[in-house]
């Protein structure tokens, strides 16, 4: 807890060329890994100066330099420094909350280690011994005194008190003051043993604490010499640096600090008081106090400087870069900036009734001073806090460090008072002889010439005519837009702030010298010089009433006009970002995305925008612009489109609705700016704020259509609305009733974008699955299962009413981002009814029946039953042609009846199989699936899988009379497509192996009889040489499409010279065709015997028919024989064949 304030003004005229220091100064690029580690040999005096700013010091005061001499007698001045004033050690100092509860030589110590800081400074400078002999007196009083610190801020006070006696002590010791060896030994031994192992452990309290404590371990080891505890202290201090200073590059939260027992966002977030981060340099007691942070940034700067002086420059590397924001963040609230609402509830405490935030001097002239970094807030904030005291805590000085540190970086300009200034001024331009006319033509003159000291100097001097609004109209009419921003950046800071000081070390010059013309001429003049109006009407009907912000604006339109050049337009808003709400909008919407889009993103701009353009930018056009480049990349930086649309687009569609703002019907007033009454008449009622991401969606989804693989992408690689990069500009303003919109609509875009795509693989389906997890993610629903084998659990429940509220309308491309299209709004049903359709899709693939998720939609939802029937016909047929095996037979029935069914029942209650059901064949029956199974089955040869599945099992899945008829059927399929009718070949061959399969469970089947009967006599059939009318080659077929199957026969022995001799054989095969059902009465009935059973179909395979077609085909070879002549064998059968027995 302390605050690092001067103890003397010692650099109250001193200030450094003006830049900006604000939450907007650009981070470096990646801070280094710092590696704590004591230097070989220590520097001494080495603690916060060394030897050469002490020697610059001295020599300054020396040569009665200002402001060296001035503030080196205020601290003189100072009671700490007095001749009188005396030690007072205590052997035990107990100090408790607040250092007041007790307070048992808190505040004496705290004090006589900075009157011994104080008199070593005095001592080095002058070379009074007395000094020196005052500073020794101190040191060894308390170390021949003190034996510890004890209450609860023990730790705290003894880092404050250890921090001042280190940096008096290096002075003493290594100047040669007289402090005997003894004395320095019981110092060390005090420093040692009673100092150090209370701070050298650090503390898990409040920031400010730690960091003091390592200030001073790290002070003490370099007095001790300790290379140990140095690297015990810096490895402390590294830790909780950035955990009490927060960048961006932290993430969306602090740092904890190590051992803090912090482990979550939350956690932090609670322990800050902070919820959100959206700027660099908050601190870890911002929403505590500036005072306390100002106590622990003081700290850090300390730290950093030691360093340096060590050989560590920790200014360039991640410290420094915090210290640098945490200084610029918090300056600009001390500077008058309006805290924003998301900072500490829009509250924060500047005094806390202590002192100002007046600890910057170190970290700015380091910064600053030595690096030559633009710190515009921090450098106002100094230069307004000049000169500051001490606090009495444990750090004065700091103005003489900002002198000489100021050493290095080579030069040191002098700051005149401003009364001094305008004497000045006025000696040379007289007082009480320039009209107002001739200031504004005077000021006119010295902007069109980029005389901005002149300028500056008048303005200074001529308040009471060049006012606000004139100044920055001249300023925007008559100052080249070429000229560089950091030229009159301070003019406009002080301009802002309603106060201007003329520059130091400069003088007002005469504008026109020799020419004198008369006030008449000179109102003339004034007159013609048309002043540009600082407001456009955009930006009044945007509803803009701030001035410096409509300057600004029209400043850097024009600079884009004649320039072209954005970089300079950004270096004139930066340091302005925080002043106005509406100026930090059009920097995020306008500069910062054509920023990026023609200089950062795309090093070779195509058609470079102008602001002009950019700002004209509007609707779904603007998207498709604005994005057109991200495309042109190719599949390799498929992240280009989620990095533009967070950078590009978001920030641009974050002034989408001050571009919507329409104008109402009002008079205008002939000025350059419009009062509030009027500008809020101007302002129309903003559109629907979701407009500009709505766009978005659609061409996101519309992407998908052409190039799935880009917007699966984009989907995965940006978070939604929320993921925007404001480039360090922070948070942009929400309209907080709109967020909840913004997320669904993202969510349902990406549900849309799975359901658009018509593309066909396996990656898109993995893609697509991608999608859903992302949705299921943003949306806080349910995340879907793996793409994998479903298994037998019950599906999700989609109820039947929703599926009720589905129409094909919603798959159609412009519908799939209604807000009432029930298939992609994101909720858990449709999340469910996704997943299941993506799952189906993957099975069809490894069913080698690929298809898409709009195309399996169709199917499971809308199709007709006879449509799921030909896809089922379709998918079966062509599955065997990878699967083959037994086990894969399994699994596929496995699959395809869980694609009819899911698994889903909507209702116990629905009287058909149709009703209960929902999948992908959904509407085909059970058991019109199981026969279109059992038909691939037997078509693919997998005979043991189809007798065990469906004759083994005690629930058979189908019916006998169903189960027999499908068998015949497809065995008669095989055996009406053979081309051979033997059957070891071919079709008959398959058909003989299914009717051989199943026989066993099919003992009493006549038709199964029947079916071996056909076989047989086609077999047989199969070894004649037989050819039927116009030449066409005998098949099986040809037998159960005969009218008349025994008319073959007669055909064979026309065809087969001497067959008749096998009269048995024929006479075999006839009896077959009989007992086959075919006869002379054409082919069988396609029925089992079940069904002939019951529709009486009468089994005609009696003795009867086969006596009748023994005899006729006995004949018919007896014919065959006469006709070859053979008479004694035609002889032979007629009488042994023919004669009645």
């Amino acid at each position: 807890m302390h605050f690092d304030l001067g103890f003397v003004a010692f650099v109250a005229a001193t200030i450094f060329s003006i830049v900006h220091g604000s939450p907007i100064e650009s981070p470096e690029s990646t801070p280094n890994a710092l590696h704590p580690r004591a230097p070989a040999t220590f520097t001494h005096p080495g603690v916060l100066l060394d030897k050469a700013q002490l020697d610059f010091i001295k020599s300054k005061v020396a040569a009665g330099a200002e402001p060296w001499a001035t503030a080196y007698s205020a601290m003189l001045a100072n009671s700490l420094a007095s001749s009188t004033r005396q030690p007072s050690p205590f052997p035990t100092v107990a100090c408790g909350s607040s250092s007041m509860n007790p307070d048992i030589g808190c505040h004496e110590e705290r004090e006589d280690a900075l009157a011994a800081y104080a008199n070593a400074l005095a001592w080095y400078i002058s070379g009074t011994k007395a000094y020196a002999t005052k500073a020794i007196s101190y040191m060894n009083a308390w170390a021949k005194t003190i034996k510890d610190h004890t209450a609860s801020n023990a730790p705290l006070q003894t880092g404050w008190s250890g921090a001042s006696w280190a940096r008096a002590a290096e002075i003493i010791r290594y100047s040669n003051a007289g402090w005997a060896s003894s004395d320095i030994t019981a110092f060390e031994n005090m420093l040692r043993n009673v100092y150090l192992p209370k701070i050298i452990g650090g503390s898990n309290s409040n920031g400010n604490w730690e960091l003091v404590m390592m200030e001073a371990a790290q002070g003490i080891a370099i007095f001790l010499n300790d290379g140990s505890s140095y690297d015990k202290a810096m490895t402390k201090f590294l830790g909780r640096a950035p955990a009490y200073v927060y960048l961006a590059s932290d993430g969306s939260c602090p740092k904890a600090a190590p051992g803090s027992g912090l482990t979550s966002c939350s956690q932090i977030e609670g322990y800050w008081g902070q919820y959100s981060f959206p700027e660099n340099g908050i601190a870890q007691e911002t929403c505590r106090d500036f005072a306390h942070t100002g106590y622990g940034i003081s700290s850090m700067s300390h730290v950093a400087e030691t360093s340096k002086i060590q050989g560590d420059d920790l200014w360039t590397g991640d410290v420094g870069t915090r210290i640098r924001y945490a200084l610029g963040f918090h300056s600009q609230f001390e500077e008058g900036a309006s805290v924003p609402s998301w900072l500490c509830g829009g509250t924060v405490d500047l005094k806390n009734g202590k002192s100002d935030f007046a600890i910057t001097e170190v970290g700015y002239n380091a910064l600053h001073g030595r690096l030559g970094i633009a710190m515009t807030n921090t450098g106002l904030l100094t230069q307004d806090n000049r000169p500051v005291g001490t606090n009495k805590l444990f750090s004065p000085m700091n103005k003489w460090l900002t002198q000489v540190s100021s050493l290095d970086f080579g030069r040191l300009q002098l700051s005149y008072y401003s009364t001094f200034l305008h004497a000045l001024h006025r000696s040379i331009m007289g007082p009480n002889n320039v009209s107002r006319a001739r200031i504004i033509l005077e000021a006119v003159h010295f902007a069109s010439a980029l005389e901005v000291s002149s300028l500056h100097q008048l303005i200074a001097r001529e308040t009471e005519t060049l006012q606000l609004e004139l100044v920055l109209r001249i300023i925007l009419t008559c100052l080249p837009e070429s000229a560089q921003p950091s030229l009159y950046a301070d003019l406009l800071h002080q301009l802002a702030r309603g106060s201007v000081h003329a520059p130091a070390q400069s003088s007002l010059r005469p504008a026109q010298p020799g020419k004198a013309i008369s006030d008449n001429e000179a109102r003339r003049q004034v007159r013609q010089l048309h002043l540009l109006p600082l407001a456009e009407e955009q930006d009044l009907q945007a509803g803009c009433s701030d001035i410096l912000s409509l300057f600004l604006i029209h400043r850097a339109r024009r600079i884009d006009a004649e320039t072209g050049s954005i970089p300079q337009i950004q270096e004139l808003l930066g340091p302005f970002v925080g002043r106005d709400p509406y100026l930090r909008t059009w920097i995020v919407s306008t500069v910062l995305p054509l920023q990026r889009l023609d200089y950062e993103y795309y090093s070779q701009p195509e058609g470079a925008y102008t602001l002009e353009d950019f700002e004209q930018l509007a609707g779904r056009p603007a998207i498709d612009s604005l994005l057109a480049r991200s495309l042109r990349v190719g599949h390799k930086e498929t992240t280009q489109a989620a990095r533009d649309i967070r950078g590009i687009v978001g920030p641009w569609i974050h002034g989408e609705s001050r571009r919507k703002r329409r104008k109402t019907h009002h008079d205008t007033r002939r000025s350059s700016l419009q009062g509030p009454q009027s500008l809020g008449q101007a302002a129309a009622q903003l559109d629907d704020p979701a407009s500009g991401w709505s766009d978005v969606n659609d061409w996101i989804v519309d992407l998908a259509l052409r190039d799935f693989h880009t917007a699966v992408e984009t989907i995965k690689q940006w978070d939604g609305p929320a993921d925007v990069d404001y480039g360090g500009y922070g948070d942009a303003e929400r309209l907080e009733d709109a967020s909840d919109k913004l997320f669904q609509r993202y969510a349902q875009a990406g549900l849309a974008t799975i359901y658009a795509n018509t593309e066909i693989s396996t990656p898109v389906l993995e893609a697509s699955h991608s999608i859903l997890s992302k949705v299921a993610q943003v949306s806080g629903l349910e995340a879907p299962p793996l793409l994998q084998e479903p298994q037998l659990s019950k599906v999700p429940d989609i109820s039947k009413d929703y599926i009720k509220q589905l129409s094909e309308v919603y798959l159609l491309h412009n519908a799939l981002l209604r807000s009432d299209n029930p298939l992609t709004s994101a909720t858990q049903t449709s999340l469910s009814l996704t997943s299941l359709l993506l799952t189906s899709c993957t099975m069809l693939q490894k069913l080698g029946h690929p298809t898409n998720c709009k195309a399996t939609t169709r199917l499971a939802i809308f199709a007709r039953r006879e449509e799921q029937m030909d896809e089922l016909h379709r998918t079966l047929q062509k599955v065997p042609v990878k699967t083959r095996d037994n086990a894969s037979w399994a699994q596929v029935r496995h699959q395809i009846l869980w694609l009819r069914d899911w698994q889903y029942q909507a209702s116990e209650t629905a009287t058909h199989d149709r009703e209960r059901t929902l999948g992908v064949f959904s509407k085909v029956d059970r058991i019109d699936a199981e026969v279109e199974l059992l038909r691939a089955l037997l078509r693919a040869g997998c005979y043991t899988i189809a007798v065990h599945t469906y004759c083994m099992q005690d629930d058979r899945p189908l019916p006998n009379n169903v189960l027999e008829k499908t068998i015949l059927s497809v065995a008669m399929s095989f055996y009406d497509g053979a081309s051979n009718g033997n059957r070891t070949r071919g079709g008959v061959r398959k058909a003989s192996e299914i009717i051989a399969a199943f026989q066993s469970h099919f003992p009493n089947s006549t038709s199964f009889d029947e079916a071996n009967a056909l076989l047989s006599a086609t077999h047989s059939i199969s070894f004649y040489s037989l050819t039927l009318q116009r030449g066409v080659p005998f098949q099986p077929v040809n037998i159960r499409a005969n009218k008349d199957p025994l008319s073959l026969i007669e055909k064979i022995l026309e065809q087969n010279p001497r067959s008749y001799t096998k009269l048995d054989d024929l006479i075999e095969i006839g009896q077959n065709l009989v007992k086959a059902g075919l006869g002379s009465a054409g082919k069988p009935h396609a029925v089992s015997s079940a069904e002939k059973s019951e529709q009486k179909i009468p089994l005609r395979s009696n003795d009867h028919e086969i006596s009748h077609s023994s005899r006729r085909i006995a004949s018919m070879a007896i014919e065959a024989a006469l006709k070859e002549g053979d008479f004694d064998t035609a002889y032979s059968y007629i009488v042994n064949r023919l004669s009645p027995t």
